[in-house]
């Protein structure tokens, strides 16, 4: 068996001896493994893996003393590397539930796909979703309420929003629990839920104490691709 450096020499001789003929095979244009139909995928991974079985072998041979701390290497990083494809196999799977756990934790969270750009809101503990936006770049937390014509404002978050109270007018009669109420028109500049923005809405504006929370209705919803419940939760898409 070789030991010591000339074992370690012998491999690096190997390995630059069958680079050297890689890349003259390549540029005098001789046929590659990966050329034909049979062997499309097989011959990159073949190339792949011996060469990954001198490397390992290599260190053997020059370090036989080491084996056993490069085998416990291997058998971690075998393992890292299985957790990452498995990961990879059900990513679906854990990024739903980890926005069940953002939700949980963080109730009103919206979160959006990067891949489809839905936006998705987890249900809260009172069985209502409620969603944690922006109007004209005030923080407002809205119920959805698609019982709602349009965009309704409680008094203290249109001024937040800019939105001067004591000048409007309420003479929009709209229909609540607690019977008719009146409420004032306007347009929103912006409303913003995560990435999803709309400008230019139409909304109302509720009297002072007649609403307790601002409510998510269908002039924002009819914004929207379409809408949908999964469970518990609330699927929106721009």
């Amino acid at each position: 068996m070789f030991r010591g450096s000339f074992a370690g020499t012998l491999v690096i001789a190997i390995l630059l001896v069958i680079m050297t003929g890689a890349v003259i095979a390549f540029f005098a244009g001789a046929e590659m493994p990966t050329d034909g139909p049979v062997f499309s995928d097989r011959g990159a991974r073949i190339v792949a893996l011996l060469a990954l079985l001198v490397v390992i072998g290599g260190s053997m041979l020059a370090a036989p003393r080491q084996v056993p701390a490069l085998l416990k290497s291997l058998v971690i990083w075998a393992v890292l590397g299985l957790l990452l494809v498995t990961g990879y196999t059900y990513r679906s799977e854990l990024q739903a539930v980890g926005q069940r756990v953002i939700g949980t934790l963080f109730p009103g969270t919206a979160m959006t796909d990067a891949r489809s750009g839905t936006i998705t809101v987890i249900r809260d503990r009172s069985r209502h979703y409620r969603i944690n936006a922006s109007v004209n770049g005030a923080a407002v937390g809205f119920l959805f309420d698609t019982g709602a014509s349009a965009v309704t404002l409680t008094a203290s978050d249109a001024r937040a929003a800019g939105i001067d109270t004591a000048a409007l007018s309420y003479t929009v009669p709209v229909s609540t629990a607690n019977g008719i109420s009146e409420v004032a028109a306007i347009r929103l500049e912006s409303l913003q839920i995560d990435t999803l923005r709309l400008t230019d809405l139409r909304a109302f504006v509720a009297r002072e104490g007649a609403l307790e929370t601002s409510l998510l209705g269908l002039s924002a919803l009819d914004r929207l691709s379409s809408w949908r419940v999964e469970g518990d939760r609330l699927i929106l898409e721009p």
